[in-house]
């Protein structure tokens, strides 16, 4: 078995994880072209169940929508981790909403959607 170098998530200024570094000296989690809606960059602690709920959710239903989907997210701790200012870890259109309110935003953002004829993309909240 061959060693290989452990490269850590944060360096730099904690601002944004390791796209600080070179490219080539970036984990595979920098890298915007994979499949994950959640990238890198967020703040979640390793191994955040809340993390990695989010991200498997968000994940199957970017695959059942084909990629059409808008995320609501509420003020929690999902959306103070994945969005620190003035960055974003997910990888599709998400919007926050205060605390209880992200049914009533998504519902919004469903209605403008319809308005606008655009009945192929879904909003998950």
């Amino acid at each position: 078995m061959t060693a290989q170098t452990v490269r850590f998530y944060q360096v730099g200024s904690r601002a944004v994880g390791n796209r600080l570094l070179d490219e080539n000296l970036r984990t595979e989690q920098a890298n915007a072209e994979r499949s994950n809606a959640i990238n890198s960059g967020h703040r979640a602690c390793q191994g955040c169940g809340e993390a990695l709920g989010a991200r498997y959710v968000v994940d199957a239903a970017m695959r059942a929508t084909k990629g059409k989907l808008v995320a609501v997210n509420a003020t929690g701790c999902l959306e103070v981790f994945s969005t620190p200012y003035p960055e974003s870890s997910w990888q599709l259109p998400w919007l926050h909403s205060v605390f209880a309110n992200a049914p009533a935003v998504a519902s919004g953002v469903a209605a403008a959607l319809k308005a606008r004829g655009r009945s192929d993309v879904r909003v998950l909240a």
